[in-house]
């Protein structure tokens, strides 16, 4: 008997709301305490951690359904800054790994402050403000989720730091982030963005995720008409490249 496919979109709608009834309790312990009764240390240790995790289920879920829209060819456009939304995945890639780093970026009022922030926690922003002031016209959310996932791939791999550039050429806007791992071995470049491919244990460093991530960004690439390329050198690291042709 065949099996149907079901769409992404209808499980994700199904996973929110436990989600977000799970994050709803844990904020209220959090929040009001002269309610709840107060909590020690430990006990606030815990229900973060698990605020942390109720937030990574949040944006796997975000981005399942983007995926899935994209590839059902639903793409909204809009006009919005590039630095911003640069900004937001960061603030997001940051919120899960350190909430104080995540205000830190809020609180950068001007490019210069935002990239003492980064270079402070091991992120290198090389942009020129005119083009992260730059607007452009594409879908906002799908290239700040591209953005997301690749930056959140970096940290898993980086030793030391990582690099994000941004600039932009004509209509054309190119975004790479560079970590300073192990690198990829040139035997798993043509499968690196294959849905569900790990590409194993890599001298010690740990497997982690599911294999969704490169996949899901390039399918999210692709429907912006735009292309995701992986870039390696003698020194190391990985470095994801990507370029969309954008309206303005």
């Amino acid at each position: 008997m065949a099996i149907k496919h079901i769409q992404t979109s209808h499980l994700v709608h199904d996973l929110k709301n436990p989600v977000n009834i799970i994050e709803a309790g844990a904020r209220s312990l959090l929040e009001k305490q002269d309610r709840y009764g107060a909590l020690n240390p430990r006990q606030e240790k815990v229900i973060r951690r698990l605020l942390r995790n109720a937030l990574k289920i949040r944006t796997l879920t975000n981005s399942m359904l983007e995926v899935d829209m994209a590839a059902m060819g639903m793409v909204k456009t809009r006009d919005f800054v590039l630095g911003a939304v640069v900004k937001s995945a960061l603030m997001e890639v940051f919120d899960v790994v350190d909430p104080m780093v995540t205000e830190a970026i809020e609180e950068a009022h001007d490019f210069a402050s935002l990239r003492r922030v980064l270079r402070d926690n091991d992120v290198i922003l090389e942009a020129e403000d005119s083009h992260l002031n730059r607007t452009v016209r594409t879908d906002e959310t799908k290239l700040g989720l591209i953005i997301t996932n690749l930056l959140s791939n970096a940290l898993k791999f980086k030793q030391k730091t990582i690099l994000l550039r941004c600039a932009t050429d004509g209509a054309t806007v190119c975004v790479s982030v560079k970590d300073d791992g192990p690198g990829i071995p040139e035997c798993y470049h043509q499968q690196i963005f294959d849905q569900y491919f790990q590409c194993g244990q890599i001298e010690g460093f740990p497997v982690r995720g599911h294999g969704l991530g490169l996949a899901g960004a390039q399918a999210l690439t692709e429907a912006l008409g735009g292309q995701l390329t992986l870039g390696c050198d003698s020194r190391g690291g990985a470095e994801f490249i990507v370029r969309i042709v954008c309206s303005k």
